[in-house]
């Protein structure tokens, strides 16, 4: 009897203890069981190092011994009593892995994910789902904000960085908390959506679209930005990340090649266009190295007697494999490459020795060369052109350098470059007139020499009387405002008949003469005006 009394005695003691008093005494006997264990795998003697997470001395004992030791060791480093040094050291070392963590994951602007991440989490959803043996339909979205580079470009990085926020805010409100939205780079956005069919993808894609309907207002500066959506399908069309990723892009791009502004669902034969796009953008890089780029040059004629004034250097590529590409397809992607500039530079070297060839045989012709919007934006570009002319000692007054309408978004910038160039006696032209963003009101303060009015009025003017009353508006205020007027894409005598009888005076187009090389420019201006 004697011998159970210890024994009634802790269970009269436990039956007036608590659950939180049975737990504290549970975890002292667990940090005893601890320290008992420590004595004989951690001698005190070894030093915790904070960069490698293990003991330095003897280390390679310890690496040698069961594996199922470790466990001990991590359970005695987590209840340890570190120094007030050691803890500081550990305190910084876990907060500068927490730091690495973050930049390594995550976009420092917008605090989402970037493409690792994306591709982490995937995985971890596939392997979720595969331990389950269940099926699940993802979407990948890769979204594109169109024409995001020109916000940058005119209002500043910081307006640019504030539209991008409000444009994360949106698709998270829109698509909830449980979906990722990651960045991967200035403009594109990636979206992982699991457990849609290809109807909610659908439905899912044109509502995003419809978010950017409305503008965007960063402090006095309203913005109205549209967004070019690729999406691919799991497990359709593609079974790991970055096959998805890549046709989500190739939907993208010819999003951006039909006009922008909407969304398209991977396709198989959408495949080919990437690898095309490859081709091309890998050819450029060549191209110039390779005699593979040359000019034609197109005629332009003073309409009412026929007599070619000038021409139009117009570039064009023969591929070695692709054959013919057209300036449509490769020029976009020389902008997107970074190419744009060294391509443009070498066509106005091109343009102004072919010039000056002509003056040498004694024909008097002034070339115009159309300049991108991203080098008419280079700060030496006006230099560059004099260095040009001087190189080939051509007359500045022969040279006109054509820029569309899109490079009138900032307009005293474009001001200025072109009074400058107006200064060494370059004349500048608005190519595509009517298509873009200049009003004629606009250009009347600026020192423009030509205006062209686009093909797409021309084709139509004979056929559509509110054409017709357009273009005889721009002749009018053109002449009021002492600018040359040229035609474009005059492609039948109705048209040059109406042009003519409305007092334009300069023209182009097959009803002329298609671009042709510089010999035969020669022969045609000796044969008999049309």
């Amino acid at each position: 009897m004697i011998n159970h009394i210890p024994s009634l005695l802790i269970l009269n003691v436990l039956n007036n203890l608590d659950l939180t008093d049975l737990k504290i005494i549970g975890f002292g006997f667990y940090i005893v069981f601890l320290f008992q264990i420590s004595k004989k795998i951690h001698p005190s003697s070894y030093i915790y190092s904070i960069v490698e997470g293990s003991y330095n001395d003897n280390k390679k004992e310890y690496e040698t011994k069961k594996q199922d030791e470790k466990w001990f060791k991590k359970m005695f480093n987590k209840f340890k009593i570190f120094s007030k040094k050691e803890q500081d050291m550990m305190l910084d070392a876990e907060k500068q892995r927490k730091e690495l963590h973050h930049v390594t994951y995550f976009d420092m602007l917008t605090e989402l994910p970037n493409r690792t991440k994306l591709h982490d989490d995937f995985n971890l959803k596939l392997a979720y789902y595969s331990k389950k043996e269940e099926m699940i339909e993802m979407s990948i979205f890769v979204l594109d904000i169109d024409r995001f580079r020109t916000i940058n470009e005119l209002y500043g990085r910081d307006a640019g960085d504030k539209v991008l926020i409000m444009v994360t805010q949106r698709l998270r409100n829109l698509l909830g908390e449980l979906v990722i939205i990651a960045r991967e780079s200035e403009d594109e956005i990636f979206i992982l959506i699991e457990d849609i069919d290809e109807g909610e993808t659908v439905k899912t894609a044109g509502d995003i679209v419809e978010l950017f309907t409305k503008p965007f207002k960063i402090n006095d500066y309203t913005f109205y930005v549209t967004a070019s959506i690729g999406v691919s399908r799991y497990p359709e069309t593609a079974q790991d990340i970055d096959a998805l990723l890549q046709q989500a892009e190739i939907a993208m791009y010819k999003v951006k090649q039909s006009g922008k502004n909407n969304y398209h669902i991977f396709m198989v034969d959408d495949a080919a266009a990437i690898e095309r796009k490859r081709r091309i953008e890998f050819g450029l890089k060549e191209a110039i190295l390779h005699n593979e780029l040359y000019l034609l040059y197109q005629p332009k004629v003073k309409i009412v007697t026929g007599e070619i004034y000038g021409v139009e250097a117009l570039l064009r590529w023969e591929h070695s494999i692709l054959g013919l590409v057209s300036p449509v397809e490769f020029i976009p992607i020389a902008e997107e490459s970074g190419m744009i500039n060294e391509i443009g530079y070498w066509v106005l070297h091109e343009a102004v020795k072919q010039t000056k060839d002509w003056h040498n045989q004694g024909k008097l012709l002034s070339v115009a060369v159309n300049v991108s919007a991203l080098q008419f934006d280079d700060p030496y570009f006006v230099k560059r052109v004099q260095n040009v002319l001087d190189l080939y000692e051509l007359d500045e007054r022969y040279l006109n350098i054509e820029i569309t309408e899109s490079v009138m978004k900032n307009t005293d910038y474009a001001n200025k470059i072109i009074k400058e160039l107006h200064d060494i006696g370059v004349g500048v032209a608005i190519d595509d007139f009517g298509t873009g963003y200049s009003s004629l009101s606009v250009l009347n303060n600026m020192f423009i020499d030509t205006v062209k009015i686009d093909k797409a009025f021309i084709d139509h003017v004979v056929s559509r009387k509110n054409t017709a009353s357009l273009v005889k508006t721009i002749i009018e205020m053109s002449k009021s405002m002492n600018f040359k007027t040229v035609a474009e894409g005059i492609e039948t005598i109705e048209q040059s008949s109406f042009l003519q009888q409305h007092n334009c005076e300069f023209g182009q187009g097959y009803y002329f003469s298609k671009p042709i090389k510089p010999d035969e420019v020669i022969t045609l201006m000796n044969k008999d005006k049309p």
